[in-house]
């Protein structure tokens, strides 16, 4: 008996499963959390099925209601936003209002998400994101800025944040966020 050949998937049909952009898609093939397989003459990405699900199970947490999403912002609605959006997937979300005290919290414990402002006081939110990149490399972070086109948002960019919010933004905007990562939880 002959094996069925696997149909092999294309980054865009990776990122319409994972709910993602293709960027993120490739970001996390760059960072080794996807499997990905050269093809044809250019190399480009194509993806097993097997893997993906071997992806989607690798964030999947055994212990939901964990506090595993940090919040950092100097704007109290904002925090209040990001809670509320989480609490309602079923996320116990921390809140910090200083660059400080997210080091400190990214120290004493692991976030598998973490949203983060980078116009903060003191501490900026790319020092925060740095800290992140080089202890946590699976922790996703959703960079919220009113600075889209400001050098601080090109080099966190460059840090490669998984997902980026512009303010303003509404609740709808961070449920996004919460349903993509959701979605690879199972």
């Amino acid at each position: 008996m002959e094996d069925k050949p696997v149909k092999m998937l294309t980054v865009h049909e990776v990122a319409d499963i994972l709910h993602v952009h293709p960027n993120t898609v490739r970001h996390w093939c760059d960072q080794g959390l996807l499997k990905t397989y050269p093809v044809g003459p250019r190399g480009d990405r194509r993806f097993r099925p097997d893997d993906i699900d071997s992806f989607l199970n690798m964030w999947s947490r055994e212990n939901r209601g964990e506090e595993v999403v940090l919040a950092v912002d100097d704007d109290p609605n904002i925090l209040e936003l990001v809670k509320e959006a989480g609490e309602k997937q079923g996320y116990k979300v921390r809140c910090c209002d200083t660059g400080e005290e997210a080091l400190d919290e990214l120290g004493r414990h692991h976030y598998d998400l973490v949203f983060v402002d980078l116009m903060l006081p003191h501490v900026n939110g790319l020092e925060v994101l740095r800290a992140i990149k080089s202890d946590s490399k699976d922790t996703v972070v959703a960079v919220i800025t009113g600075y889209g086109d400001d050098p601080i948002a090109m080099e966190a960019m460059a840090l490669g944040p998984m997902f980026f919010i512009r303010k303003p933004f509404d609740i709808a905007s961070i449920t996004e966020v919460f349903s993509a990562i959701m979605k690879t939880k199972r």
